[in-house]
């Protein structure tokens, strides 16, 4: 049997990450993706109109790479604190060979990002809710669990994704911070838990 075509969309947004990651936004040109998805140039403008358009279906389907993680570590019968540490690893250990990741990610470096607020919100809010929602719901079961703290699920969700951010901005090097990713992760674990670590 053939291994089915992955849908001509996603093909030209994992085309254009890997080759804007490798060369830049700004340096990537239309025909460089449709050259790395093996189709013609007048199929990309098909689903995108514009270079932005591709940048937030990127990060559409990051996000939407993101919450298939986190359900399915869910799924896992683990600790709170074991399905939190593997939905960590695995979305570094996914995006660490793309050093533009973070070019990507980042406001404060990406300009697009700053120039498509108002699309930013509209298209890719709801994304990051339902990305929020699916991290509360495992930080709820370690409240139930009292292996956290009774904190604000939602809170503790977004402080969970900082820590991914900064796991993966130390892993990238523009900081220079002399730490490892899992440095990040375990400021955020340590930080909910009841007892600190090596505690009585």
């Amino acid at each position: 049997m053939k291994k089915r075509a992955r849908p001509k969309r996603e093909q030209i947004i994992q085309a254009a990450f890997e080759v804007i990651c490798s060369r830049g936004y700004y340096e990537t040109r239309i025909d460089d993706i449709a050259r790395r998805a093996r189709v013609a140039k007048g199929t990309v403008y098909l689903y995108f109109p514009d270079k932005p358009a591709i940048y937030l279906g990127i990060i559409r389907w990051l996000i939407s790479q993101a919450v298939g993680v986190v359900s399915e570590t869910d799924r896992q019968s683990v600790a709170p604190a074991v399905k939190l540490t593997r939905i960590y690893r695995t979305w570094i250990e996914k995006l660490q060979s793309y050093p533009g990741t973070v070019d990507l990610l980042f406001p404060e470096i990406n300009r697009e990002r700053c120039n498509l607020g108002r699309q930013f919100r509209e298209q890719l809010l709801p994304e990051l809710h339902r990305l929020l929602d699916s991290v509360a719901r495992i930080v709820r079961q370690g409240i139930i669990a009292r292996q956290f703290r009774p904190v604000d699920t939602r809170l503790a969700a977004l402080n969970f994704l900082n820590a991914f951010r900064s796991g993966l901005l130390v892993n990238s090097g523009h900081l220079k911070i002399k730490a490892l990713p899992e440095q990040a992760l375990e400021l955020f674990l340590y930080g909910v838990a009841y007892k600190p670590k090596g505690g009585k």
